[in-house]
């Protein structure tokens, strides 16, 4: 396995880092769980959390997306990624889990 698409998914998290500040105070924290790159580089999904408004942190992110682009257009790189925003769910069936062992 190749360690490429992890370093490129740390480079992504900090191009989209400052981004995440510029999401509506009604988001909340908005934090980036983890990045998964494709292997063939064609896709990087960024899973995030928001402690308010999800949804809204998601569609804003998704705005942002052009500019994040190019951002990322100034690596060095043959393939540039396409960016998608999810929310992360697996604090929710960790909760959801914690509440069925009780």
């Amino acid at each position: 396995m190749s360690k490429r698409p992890a370093m490129l998914g740390s480079i992504i998290r900090e191009i989209i880092a400052p981004v995440l500040r510029m999401c509506p105070p009604a988001c909340g924290i908005v934090s980036i769980i983890k990045v998964d790159v494709s292997p063939d580089f064609s896709y990087a999904t960024v899973y995030i959390t928001a402690l308010e408004e999800p949804k809204k942190a998601i569609h804003f992110l998704e705005g942002q997306i052009p500019r994040l682009q190019k951002n990322l257009g100034s690596l060095y790189r043959k393939k540039i990624p396409q960016l998608r925003f999810r929310l992360d769910t697996q604090a929710d069936s960790g909760s959801r889990l914690d509440e069925l062992l009780k």
